[in-house]
């Protein structure tokens, strides 16, 4: 890939001007794409090894001997001891061919080797609709999963139901509350209960459905128990059908409760006691954190001071993750919301102090969503209390591509205003529509062109060298980039720069159409220039692949 071999051309270059390689040298784009395609900085840093070398004088002869590789066209200083370098056109007319050979599975790359990767995302609360702040799960957690299995990692998508707690018990007095109030108008509505039309609707749905079996309860604990099996069922299988609105699809669903029932969480505290991590205080029991010897977290309490001794939901997640770990998975990342944030490095310790590595623990954080029209804030509807859950969204005329792209283009750490009358225009003003443009006009080309398209590896084989025009250079200059752009978001999760990406193909493809005529008398232009644009289809489409998005022939 095009960074890695000008990196070791930089390398192999200062080794034969006799210096030795600094533990890391920057390699970025310049600031004008004339200068080059990459600046490096390493002879400033050997300059710092040595200092009675000057930073000129040794990117002169750094220089000198990376001009001598077939890789580089062009080396130049660049201030006091920048060095510009431009890679060689047949590197990148090689790379273009990698694309049309390898196709839909260029980028793809045997990193994970098949190593079990666990992805947990969405995990909303199963006490009401799904809605739009805890759906941005949903796309990030499907596109992290895709990229995983891009590179030949074997996935497994999770949702972690929270079935168990004082929220669900909350969850189900009120539903009871719409049942009990038909027979006692005098009681109050339960502290703490969930408001919102929704729950009396979901009460009364339940009453409907389930007349014969709520008609043989008499008990209180039995009534209550009746409201939180099936209230919980219900929203669970809402929250299912809702996901599946933008295409996400989970392969496991864990309960919360099965690690108290099977006695996960208890053999998991035991073994944290085993190795001196717990300790008691105030009548409870505590995780006792490396970096929190004065337990100051409060959050940090495994099992509580009541009169039953009942866990904590930290307790239940670090038996949660160990099952994860005991199934195999070599990798975990964990989707949450960013009100999640404080429980990151209380988890990490006790994974650690169980004994599992915790770089292998991933936590990805995502801020809440707002929904905006013509820069007002939009409330659509009262039926579900102070929110506005996906299917609103959905039904309101926005396509699933449309939500999961608008998602996954902004960093998922920063709060983001949802346009509405943006997602749901379908001119070239929507960045969505504007990237699928593209590939439908490319397909369309290529189906005009038919047998004129050249066959790679043939004796028609296209004159990549007479893609000549800064249009085409800039074009096929971005698509190599594709590999080692899924690479480092493999890495850092920064998963917003695909969608930029493929914007920004879509933009250089679009200025290519413009400018350059594809089907042309000219035949052997013409052939250069069907090839590039037969990679630019297959490089988008990898990239809309990636994102959950359809790469449509037709519009």
């Amino acid at each position: 890939m095009i960074k890695d071999i000008a990196r070791k051309e930089i390398i192999k270059a200062a080794s034969h001007a006799g210096y030795d390689i600094p533990a890391s040298f920057s390699l970025s784009e310049p600031p004008k794409k004339e200068w080059g395609d990459f600046a490096t900085n390493i002879a400033l840093l050997i300059s710092q090894l040595r200092p009675e070398l000057l930073p000129r004088e040794v990117a002169d002869n750094v220089i000198i001997e990376i001009k001598k590789s077939s890789y580089i066209s062009r080396a130049e200083l660049a201030g006091p001891g920048f060095i510009n370098i431009t890679v060689s056109d047949e590197f990148y007319f090689e790379e273009i061919g990698k694309i049309l050979e390898q196709k839909e599975s260029y980028g793809q790359i045997d990193l994970g080797k098949g190593a079990k990767a666990n992805i947990e995302y969405v995990s909303a609360n199963p006490t009401g609709p799904l809605h739009i702040g805890n759906a941005r799960g949903g796309p990030i957690g499907e596109a992290i999963s895709n990229l995983f299995s891009n590179f030949n990692y074997d996935v497994t998508r999770e949702f972690y139901i929270n079935d168990i707690g004082g929220q669900v018990d909350r969850f189900a007095r009120s539903l009871y509350y719409w049942y009990e109030i038909k027979f006692d108008d005098k009681i109050t509505f339960p502290e703490g209960g969930y408001p919102g039309e929704y729950i009396k609707l979901l009460s009364e749905e339940i009453q409907e459905k389930e007349a014969k079996e709520l008609a043989s309860l008499k008990d209180e604990t039995e009534l209550l128990q009746f409201f939180k099996r099936e209230g919980l069922r219900n929203i669970v299988d809402n929250i299912k059908a809702d996901c599946k609105l933008i295409d996400v699809n989970f392969d496991n669903w864990a309960c919360q409760s099965t690690y108290e029932i099977d006695g996960s969480t208890d053999r998991v505290i035991k073994a944290l006691g085993d190795s001196g991590a717990t300790v008691s205080k105030e009548g409870a029991l505590w995780f006792k954190r490396p970096d929190d010897p004065e337990l100051q977290d409060r959050e940090s309490v495994l099992r509580k001071s009541d009169e039953g001794g009942s866990y904590t939901y930290f307790a239940d997640d670090i038996a949660y993750h160990k099952n994860k770990f005991d199934r195999g998975y070599e990798v975990i990342v964990d989707v949450w919301g960013a009100n999640h944030h404080g429980h990151i490095p209380r988890l990490k310790a006790a994974v650690e102090a169980l004994g599992h590595p915790g770089d292998s623990l991933h936590i990805i954080l995502y801020q809440y969503v707002r929904l905006k029209s013509g820069g007002q804030s939009v409330k659509m509807g009262k039926r579900f209390g102070n929110f506005v859950t996906l299917r609103e969204i959905i039904e309101e005329g926005v396509d699933p591509d449309v939500f999961k792209y608008f998602i996954l283009s902004q960093n998922p750490n920063t709060p983001f205003d949802f346009d509405i009358e943006l997602a749901k225009d379908t001119s070239d003003k929507n960045p969505v529509y504007y990237i699928k443009y593209a590939h439908a006009r490319i397909a369309g080309i290529l189906n005009k062109a038919g047998e004129s398209i050249p066959a790679e590896g043939s004796s028609n084989a296209a004159d990549l060298s007479l893609l000549r025009s800064p249009e085409e250079i800039a074009l096929y200059k971005e698509l190599v980039k594709f590999p080692e752009l899924l690479e480092e978001t493999l890495s850092d999760f920064q998963v917003q720069s695909i969608p930029h990406y493929a914007y920004r193909i879509a933009t250089l493809f679009h200025n290519f159409y413009t400018n350059c005529q594809v089907i042309t008398e000219d035949k052997q232009l013409m052939g250069a220039r069907l090839s590039l644009i037969q990679a630019t289809k297959y490089v988008l489409r990898n990239a809309l692949f990636i994102l959950g998005i359809s790469a449509p022939d037709r519009m």
